[in-house]
């Protein structure tokens, strides 16, 4: 069902809102600010949504019911309302003092059914004793970005489980960043993580280890490589530099199934593997949570399982 909403007020309701005094108008301030204007498919995209109470009271606010309610609405270019994945409150029962400014951040591409590239407009608001207090429109662009390389693979201890690890680029603000994908069969999607600025001279490497653990070597500024492993629940196990051998580096496949980089110099933490790591989609299945919690129990380093590579038509970079 397509849903329309209008952000556009009638005429009557401007010349309202111009004879209110300017301290009415001016209770609550809210902006809506996204970290770029592109983003790759199923890529996270935190909107940050500020509100300052000028009210001089105490607000308490909740997404669901209440006097005070905050929305957050998502739309595609053209006014299609896009729907939320689930029905939990953006925020419940919050209170702001006055004066306050209180800033909450929302992974958007994770609370709304965002699924094909293409132009989305998202406003935040606040509905307070019958008056609007809506932010200014911010766009973003998603893109499918380019595919160059693709893994098909075996999960351990469950011989019927298959998962898919996809590699892509996107050009933003001039510079090149990988992308790694993570879907099973069913096209459910684990995880998009931006591996980080990718140079294209050596060819980036995957593999999958004995644990089923996914591996990516890819070139990096500088003339470093990074090698970073993920789980195939989508947890990111470590990420490191390295530099190469007379500006090579490779992963190697050991005797035990573990992966290393042997003609490398590991240099320096990349910052990735300090950083906090990237929380997994929600499982959508009860099959899905109970995988993922023993995922995190699972941590290994090396090896093959039921691999084979499905090479993508175009070159590699």
């Amino acid at each position: 069902m397509t849903i329309n909403r209008q952000w556009t007020m009638g005429l009557g309701t401007v010349i309202g809102l111009m004879a209110l005094p300017a301290w009415v108008a001016a209770q609550i301030a809210i902006t809506l600010t996204l970290p770029a204007a592109k983003a790759l498919l199923y890529e996270d995209v935190i909107a940050t949504v500020v509100i300052q109470n000028n009210s001089g009271q105490m607000l308490t606010m909740d997404s669901i019911r209440g006097p005070v309610r905050f929305w957050l609405d998502v739309e595609r270019d053209g006014g299609r309302i896009i729907p939320r994945r689930d029905d939990a409150p953006l925020v419940s029962a919050v209170e702001i003092m006055p004066g306050e400014v209180r800033t909450f951040g929302f992974n958007v591409p994770r609370l709304f059914a965002m699924r094909s590239q293409g132009l989305y407009k998202m406003r935040a608001g606040v509905e307070l004793n019958g008056a609007r207090y809506v932010s200014s429109e911010s766009t973003l662009e998603v893109a499918s970005g380019f595919e160059f390389q693709r893994l098909t693979a075996g999960v351990p201890g469950d011989a019927q489980a298959m998962r898919t690890y996809i590699l892509s680029y996107l050009q933003r603000d001039g510079v090149e960043n990988i992308y790694l994908r993570i879907e099973d069969a069913d096209k459910t999607v684990y995880g998009m993580f931006n591996l980080g600025r990718v140079v294209r001279v050596r060819p980036t490497e995957i593999k999958v280890d004995e644990a089923g653990n996914v591996h990516v070597l890819f070139q990096t500024m500088g003339m470093g490589f990074v090698h970073t492993a993920f789980t195939p629940f989508g947890v990111q196990l470590f990420a490191r530099t390295y530099t190469g051998t007379r500006g090579r580096a490779s992963l190697a496949q050991q005797p035990n199934g573990q992966i290393t980089v042997p003609d490398g110099l590991e240099t320096a933490v990349s910052p990735m593997a300090v950083s906090p790591t990237p929380a997994p989609p929600a499982a959508t299945t009860v099959e899905d949570k109970v995988a993922l919690d023993k995922a995190k129990k699972k941590v290994g380093t090396g090896g093959m399982f039921g691999q084979f590579m499905q090479p993508s038509p175009d070159n590699k970079p």
